[in-house]
């Protein structure tokens, strides 16, 4: 099995470390997930040229039932690579 990359970028540091414990273990498990397969049945599509970014959420989180939402980018393998990356850009919490 070949993992992709997963990157969350530092400017989103602070977003998850304001999430409950919960709510961190909740992303942590989706950001597993996109490391099989980052085009998982689960997410989406989002129209825009150019790039393909997706949408997905997590599992209710166990402590406050909260649905993160993570906002990310697929970029292809590039040539002679296994797997390719995927980029974390936005991270949304609530209810």
């Amino acid at each position: 099995m070949t993992l992709w990359t997963v990157e969350v970028p530092p400017r989103l540091y602070d977003e998850v470390a304001h999430l409950s414990a919960g709510g961190r273990r909740a992303v942590h498990d989706v950001l597993d997930t996109l490391a099989v397969d980052p085009r998982d049945p689960a997410s989406s599509t989002e129209p825009i040229a150019g790039a393909e970014l997706r949408r997905i959420n997590t599992a209710p989180a166990k402590d406050t039932g909260d649905r993160i939402t993570l906002l990310y980018r697929v970029h292809a393998p590039e040539a002679g690579q296994p797997a390719g990356r995927v980029e974390v850009i936005f991270i949304l919490s609530g209810p």
